[in-house]
């Protein structure tokens, strides 16, 4: 499984909202992006969901609900992979999803 990077492209189950990441943590990177950590993507803006009345669209993530190393920590957070998913704020509540379109890079793997 890749390994994600900040600039790993998270998208809503609506394939046009794109997770807004930033990094909790810059010393370990992989082509000179930060390595994304556990709750990277928790709380995270949601940009370009398009609203589909009557739903709202998906505006903010929740934490991560899959895609944890068990293996391999940061300051003591486990790194996230490219299995990686979860929740977001959009309708009906507790059934939009956001999952990773792209790693951000392709050479680091966790096997």
């Amino acid at each position: 499984m890749r390994v994600l990077t900040v600039k790993a492209d998270l998208r809503c189950a609506h394939a046009l909202g794109k997770v807004q990441l930033a990094p909790s943590q810059h010393f370990v990177r992989i082509q000179g992006e930060p390595v994304r950590v556990r709750n990277d993507s928790k709380d995270r803006p949601i940009k370009g969901c398009p609203p589909i009345p009557p739903l709202k669209p998906c505006l903010l993530t929740t934490a991560e609900a899959a895609g944890r190393s068990d293996f391999v920590r940061i300051d003591g957070q486990p790194i996230m992979l490219e299995t990686v998913s979860g929740l977001t704020s959009g309708d009906p509540p507790g059934t939009v999803s956001y999952s990773m379109r792209a790693p951000g890079q392709s050479f680091v793997r966790q096997t």
